[in-house]
């Protein structure tokens, strides 16, 4: 059986293979324009034309790539249900890629003064820091069998140039815990970009383990956020922001149950910020919330804030919120209209789809 093929390579190779046949029926074209165009007087000779026998590419698509594409079909099917801005969570492991901000830690093996096999690993709580922020710091250094004693020291680092010099000591049961305080820190010359830097030291022996975090302003903070009212087949949450900045500001959040803390949807809103408007909607879409069989009460999570790239400078600049919860007010579903989520450029999509699924011919 041969492996799926992905659909853009395919795709791609019918395109060529269709390019190859339009220029063999442009080739067989020629004689044709030769025979109308003025004939040289030229001496009466014979001339043997060979003759060439030519094939018409066959794009013949096999059993593998018609299952491949019905499994893309049914997948977008599946979620085109649903708005991208309301989009349910099916499982605590599905959470992990909607929670904002998250610190991608570093880890290395390193051999120690002995041959033996270690891991040397650092991490912070969170990937971007606020000015003013409390920056904390794990390190971690094990090796196969038993823990290891080493000296650690930790560092802010940029341009290969050490900032601030965070902490030093041993490692107690093999790991390493600190604690920046930035509002104790002079940090008005440090670049947003930072590598966080831990040099452990085994019997002279250096093992070294880098982090890049990012230090820069908070654009904006979460001034109040409403208990949601219903609209139509949504659940509407107003989130009121805190800014001196104007433009367009994307928020995301998760939407969890207030009785079992279990995710059920995240939650995405657009909106440009003015004088006149400082309010992002978050909506819950009624399929979405029905997915789960909850209707609430329930506590909005993990808020995240993000001016999206604008004049003078058109960088991003993000925000969070305050809180770390906001409740949300119980509604029944027979509040909402019971209506289904069109999209119809999805829908387009999913026909486009289908019909490759169905043209297809087995090899």
């Amino acid at each position: 059986m041969m492996r799926p093929i992905p659909l853009l390579v395919t795709v791609c190779v019918g395109a060529i293979l269709i390019f190859s046949a339009l220029m063999w029926m442009q080739e067989d074209s020629l004689p044709e324009l030769a025979e109308t165009a003025p004939k040289p007087q030229a001496p009466q000779l014979e001339v043997i034309q060979p003759e060439f026998q030519k094939t018409v590419p066959d794009v013949m698509l096999n059993e593998d790539f018609k299952q491949s594409v019905k499994g893309i079909a049914e997948s977008f099917a599946q979620q085109s249900r649903f708005p991208a801005t309301s989009m349910p969570i099916r499982s605590e492991e599905a959470l992990q890629k909607y929670i904002p901000n998250q610190a991608m830690g570093a880890s290395l093996p390193f051999e120690g003064p002995n041959g033996e096999a270690l891991r040397f690993g650092l991490r912070t709580d969170k990937y971007r820091y606020f000015e003013d922020e409390t920056i904390e710091i794990h390190v971690n250094l094990l090796g196969d069998s038993e823990l290891v004693d080493a000296e650690i020291v930790i560092s802010i680092v940029a341009d290969r140039k050490e900032l601030y010099r965070v902490a030093s000591g041993p490692l107690n049961m093999g790991s390493f815990n600190a604690v920046l305080d930035t509002k104790n820190v002079n940090t008005s010359s440090w670049p947003k970009e930072l590598h966080l830097q831990a040099v452990a030291v085994i019997n002279g022996e250096t093992m070294q383990v880098v982090e890049t975090i990012r230090y820069e302003p908070q654009i904006a903070t979460v001034k109040s956020v409403g208990k949601g009212d219903v609209e139509d087949d949504y659940l509407v949450i107003p989130i009121a922001i805190d800014t001196d900045a104007r433009g367009y500001f994307r928020i995301t959040g998760v939407l969890f149950s207030g009785t079992t803390d279990k995710p059920l949807v995240h939650l995405e809103g657009k909106s440009k910020i003015t004088i006149n408007n400082d309010t992002v909607e978050l909506k819950a879409q009624l399929r979405s919330l029905q997915i789960s069989e909850d209707e609430g009460p329930y506590e909005l999570k993990h808020l995240w804030l993000e001016k999206m790239p604008g004049p003078p400078d058109y960088e991003t600049a993000y925000g969070v919120a305050d809180e770390e919860s906001y409740s949300i007010d119980e509604h029944s579903f027979d509040e909402y209209s019971d209506t289904d989520y069109e999209d119809p450029a999805a829908k387009r999509s999913l026909e486009f789809l289908n019909k490759i699924g169905g043209a297809t011919q087995d090899n």
